[in-house]
């Protein structure tokens, strides 16, 4: 059986999709959820923007 990864690195997503066709449906409720739980250390996880001062050029 093929999986994604290699399917994507080889340019075989064609078969993979076959392969799969039957596949149950997944469970969309526990999709969702996971989609918007938070991410662990969701702190700021940008850096502060450096400031625009004029230069001497």
């Amino acid at each position: 059986m093929t999986d994604l990864k290699k399917a994507r690195q080889k340019g075989k997503i064609d078969d993979f999709i076959k392969e799969h066709e039957a596949d149950p449906d997944g469970d969309l409720d526990k999709l969702d959820a996971l989609i918007k739980r938070p991410t662990q250390g969701s702190g700021k996880a940008t850096r502060p923007t450096s400031s625009q001062e004029a230069s001497d050029d």
